[in-house]
């Protein structure tokens, strides 16, 4: 495994909310994708103008077709060139406008809905500070974000399919800081609601701070269940700063739902208790012998304990935003 030089953000940034990304930066991935590779690529289809707009994905002819035209559409989006409300642009807004469409977002294929959040993801960063959905597309978004981040829980490994995709789903998110949209989100429908609780007249779709407030709370709570010990230390870190990038932005006055997800995964301590693969192994050679007739290989006074000790890593992803 390949450690590399996390890169800190500086000046040169652009806000999504209160979040950021240098376009130059170089990124710090065990499997990094490079945001530049795709200019020449697209160029060689079309170029960027004709790639970026909802047109270049309705020409798809299958379904294999729509994940390869996803991948290009990501990558044309991370080209520094690319500006929104640009009239060299003038497809991005139909294209955001297509993202968010049940077709793609909750598409029945797993490929074209991770690729789908991964251009939200890009869209974000573009349109920042104000994305180009109303409220309730946004929370469809994150919903769908969770759902792919959720991955992490079992696709520990630089070597694992798509490894690569939710890493740069949780690097965004620490990066570029685009939780905190939620957060906005949060205080602007708040903002919309009567003291009765119930939406004001220019509160049009009807979603309501609750709402948005829940929605962040998965975040975070998928963030912190989701590292593990197998993870690389890159992991943990964006996991720290992800949700800290959040909870800095209630500026001290932060929501008892959202620290309830914090204080939970302090409570589980330290470490925890998990099955030991060498029991499991040992078990099974001695079945298989007692199958065969053979003599018991393992030493039933050594036997390996059923469970061993573990970092609770979730534990310690809450410790350091707590500290």
């Amino acid at each position: 495994r390949r450690e590399e030089e996390v890169v800190s953000c500086g000046e040169d940034t652009k806000k999504c909310g209160d979040h950021h990304r240098p376009r130059e930066e170089k990124m710090a991935s065990p499997s990094p994708v490079n945001p530049r590779k795709g200019r020449d690529q697209s160029r060689s289809r079309g170029g960027p103008a004709t790639i970026l707009s909802a047109k270049f994905l309705e020409r798809q002819t299958s379904k294999n077709d729509l994940v390869r035209r996803l991948r290009t559409v990501v990558e044309a989006l991370s080209d520094e060139d690319v500006e929104a409300n640009s009239p060299d642009y003038p497809g991005l807004a139909g294209l955001a406008a297509a993202l968010v469409e049940d077709r793609l977002l909750n598409h029945r294929d797993k490929e074209v809905r991770l690729h789908t959040v991964l251009a939200c993801m890009e869209i974000f960063y573009l349109y920042a500070p104000e994305p180009p959905w109303d409220e309730s597309e946004i929370l469809r978004v994150f919903s769908q974000t969770i759902r792919q981040l959720a991955n992490l829980t079992h696709c520990t490994s630089p070597d694992q399919t798509n490894f690569k995709h939710y890493f740069k789903l949780l690097e965004q998110l620490a990066v570029v800081k685009i939780g905190v949209v939620l957060v906005e989100l949060t205080r602007t429908l708040d903002s919309r609601t009567s003291p009765a609780g119930e939406p004001l007249s220019d509160c049009v779709d009807g979603t309501s701070s609750e709402e948005a407030l829940e929605m962040l709370s998965e975040l975070i709570r998928t963030i912190l269940v989701s590292v593990s010990i197998d993870h690389p230390q890159e992991v943990l870190k964006y996991a720290i700063d992800a949700v800290s990038a959040c909870i800095e932005e209630f500026e001290g006055m932060v929501p008892i739902q959202i620290l309830d997800e914090i204080l939970i995964c302090i409570s589980g301590g330290p470490v925890v208790y998990v099955t030991n693969p060498a029991a499991i192994e040992a078990h099974a050679k001695s079945a298989s012998a007692k199958k065969k007739g053979e003599k018991d290989p393992v030493d039933k006074k050594n036997m390996p304990p059923m469970q061993i000790q573990q970092t609770n890593q979730s534990y310690m992803v809450a410790a350091a935003i707590i500290r």
